[in-house]
Formats: structure tokens, C-alpha cells, sequence
């Protein structure tokens, strides 16, 4: 029973992470990179990460951040035209220097952190796991008139994801340990027997390409544009922090932040050296929650990894009809939130109180709202600072 609860999560993770490295890899193709070299640097950084998280106790998949991505593809590499192999040398100088930033934070020690920050961090991103899946399966759509409406029930994308959604929350209120991967699985069926996605005439892919852009990073800083390189690396900087110490505090268990946060970064540079943009947890991991053995679910989220470098015409498949993958996010949003909600560690103090509730809700808004971590913890810190001046003890 134990191991099928591993292998039904360690698949349901990796699965829901797949469709980030084909659209990362078609983003990276519009700077010049190669898309078959860009997708199998990409799974194998993100194999071998796994399984070295996955050595070390930790249920969590490595992805490639699509936030990250589209900031280095749109603006960096496009809008300011520098070329990708630019690129690739701004993350590994952004994850060396976060990397010395933490290191000598830890050796020059650093007050501890209110314990209702990790907490609200942890609430914000259930919410924007939920708000996620919702909007993949077009459930919520933007609007004109407020910031979100009910999809169009007439979708078929919408009905499926329903659908799946559905039978994710009945088997979850009934306990059930295979709940997300359940109804990724019905869904994924139920659409392919419909005809909403089709199973590719070929769907395996030889990997290739790796020569093309492994190694290939410039270290040399642009002569045009030097000053915005070295905003770019500094951005990137903060933006990594703060992505590895939110989803590490979140969905990884056992081990510090710091030294989580410390170990992506290095894995970045090397990352960057193997010709792709940084890996981060994928918020997949949520799914982790059901997990008994971290360190078998892991190995099992590794295996589909292997399998997927040679899968990815089908993985393109998937991604044109994400019906199947709504279930997985809504479904760990709300594992992870009933988790987070079972502990509160908010001050009795009633002035403390009003701050921290403030703070919180500043990042539970604005997380799902701007899906930007740097924004929405940036934000909150001030909010903090100016309640702190603002409401007296």
C-alpha cells in the first residue's frame, strides 16, 4: 500500500511537470537555442537534480520556471537583443552571486525569521496552486469588468477539467491517497477517447542536440547594454532567491531553507555550464503530500524524467489539451492549504496580530494575482515594516 501511494505520486509529480519543459524549450527556441538541445538539457538537469533531492529525503520535481523564462527570453534576450549564450552567462553570474550572498549570510548569522512569514508564504502559494489549475482548465478566465469570471461551460476544456476536478475532490474528502493521480489519470483517458488530444503518429524522440548548447554560455559582459546586464544579473538574483526559499520552505521537508536555497543555486550555475536557465521546484511537488518514502517517490519522479527524454512529440500532445494536469494543481493546492491551516502561528498579541494578519493576506492576494514571488514577498516585507510604524504595541 505504501509503495503504490509512492509510485501513484512520484508519476503524478513528474507528469504535471513535463508540460514547463517543452513550452521553457519553445520560449528559449524564439532567442536562437536550439529546441531539441534546450528540452534534453533541460530533463536531464532536472533528472539528475531530482535524484540527488531524492538521495537526500526530499518528494520535490525540478522544472524549469516559466516566470524565469519568458523575463530572459521577452525582455532580456529579445527586447534588448542579447544573444542566448548571454543569457546562459547571466545565470550562472545571478546563482554564483545569490549563492555567495547566502553562504556569508549564513556565516554572518541573520535574525530569525517571524514564523508567520514561512507560514504565510506557504498559505499564498496553496492559493496560487488553486488559482492556477483553475485558470489552466479555463474555469476562471480573465476579465474586462473584475479581475477573474467563470469560464465558458460550452469549453470543452472546461467541462473536462471539471470533470477531473470533480472526482480529484470526492476521492480527496474520502481520504483517498491516490486522489490526484486518480483524476489526472481518468482525465487523460476520458480526453484522449474523445479525441480532445491524440497520441502522435511518432511519439518518441531521440535526444539530441546537447552539443549545441552545453558550454556555449558567454561570460564576457556585453559592451552595449552593460549596464542592464548587470541589472538583469542582480534582478535574476533576487528573483531566484526568492523562488528557491518560497517553494523550498513550502513543499520540501527536513532540511533548512538556507541550505535548500544554497543547493539550487549551485545546481544553477552548473545548470547554466549545461545550457539551460535555472530549474526550479515545480509547484507540482505539492502532490508530494500524499507521499510515504520521499526518497521513493523521488526515485519514481526520476524514472518518468528518463522516460521523457525520449517522449517529447507526446508530452506536446499533452500540453495542447491540459484538461488532465487541473486536477493535480487544484487537488495539492488544497492538500497543502488543509496542511498549512492545521497549524497558525500567528501572535496572541492583538496588535501583533493585526500586523502579521495584514502581511499575510497581502501575500495571499497578491501571489495568485501577479504569479510573481519577488513581487508579492517584496510587497509584504513593506507592508510589514509600515504596520510595524504605523500599529504601536
Amino acid at each position: 500500500m505504501d509503495l503504490s501511494r509512492d509510485i501513484f505520486t512520484g508519476v503524478t509529480m513528474a507528469v504535471c511537470a513535463l508540460a514547463s519543459f517543452t513550452a521553457s524549450a519553445g520560449m528559449l527556441s524564439l532567442a536562437g537555442m536550439d529546441f531539441a538541445g534546450c528540452f534534453t538539457a533541460s530533463v536531464l538537469l532536472a533528472l539528475v537534480g531530482t535524484l540527488w533531492l531524492a538521495r537526500r529525503g526530499q518528494a520535490v520535481v525540478l522544472a524549469p520556471s516559466l516566470t524565469v523564462t519568458g523575463y530572459l527570453v521577452y525582455i532580456v534576450a529579445i527586447s534588448h537583443g542579447l544573444g542566448w549564450q548571454t543569457v546562459l552567462g547571466s545565470c550562472f553570474y545571478a546563482s554564483l552571486l545569490g549563492f555567495i550572498l547566502w553562504q556569508a549570510g549564513t556565516r554572518l548569522g541573520r535574525k530569525q525569521m517571524a514564523p508567520f512569514f514561512p507560514w504565510g508564504i506557504k498559505l499564498a502559494l496553496a492559493v496560487f496552486l488553486i488559482f492556477l489549475g483553475l485558470k489552466l482548465g479555463r474555469i476562471i478566465i480573465t476579465s474586462a469588468w473584475q479581475v477573474t469570471m467563470l469560464g465558458d461551460m460550452a469549453d470543452p476544456l472546461f467541462y473536462w477539467s471539471m470533470a477531473g476536478l470533480g472526482i480529484t475532490l470526492i476521492l480527496l474528502a474520502g481520504r483517498r491517497h491516490s486522489a490526484l493521480f486518480a483524476g489526472m489519470l481518468v482525465t487523460a483517458i476520458a480526453t484522449l477517447w474523445e479525441g480532445f488530444w491524440a497520441v502522435p503518429a511518432a511519439p518518441f524522440f531521440q535526444p539530441e542536440g546537447l552539443q549545441k548548447v552545453a558550454g556555449m554560455l558567454a561570460l564576457s559582459f556585453p559592451e552595449q547594454d552593460g549596464g542592464f546586464y548587470g541589472l538583469t544579473v542582480l534582478s535574476l538574483t533576487v528573483m531566484l532567491s526568492v523562488i528557491h526559499a518560497c517553494t523550498w520552505s513550502a513543499l520540501a521537508k527536513g532540511q533548512k531553507t538556507v541550505d535548500g536555497v544554497k543547493a539550487l543555486l549551485a545546481f544553477n550555475a552548473l545548470g547554466a555550464w549545461a545550457g539551460m536557465t535555472p530549474l526550479v521546484i515545480s509547484p507540482a511537488a505539492a502532490a508530494s503530500r500524499e507521499a510515504v518514502s520521499g526518497r521513493r517517490a523521488g526515485l519514481v519522479a526520476a524514472a518518468v524524467l528518463a522516460l521523457a527524454l525520449f517522449c517529447e512529440p507526446l508530452l506536446a500532445a499533452l500540453a495542447d489539451f491540459p484538461a488532465m494536469l487541473v486536477p493535480v494543481f487544484v487537488g495539492g493546492g488544497v492538500l497543502l492549504l488543509l496542511e498549512t491551516l492545521q497549524d497558525c502561528p500567528l501572535s496572541a498579541e492583538e496588535n501583533q496580530r493585526r500586523r502579521e494578519l495584514l502581511t499575510v493576506l497581502v501575500l495571499v492576494v497578491l501571489l495568485p494575482l501577479t504569479g510573481d514571488f519577488a513581487v508579492a514577498i517584496g510587497t509584504a516585507a513593506f507592508v510589514y515594516a509600515l504596520c510595524k510604524m504605523v500599529i504601536r504595541e
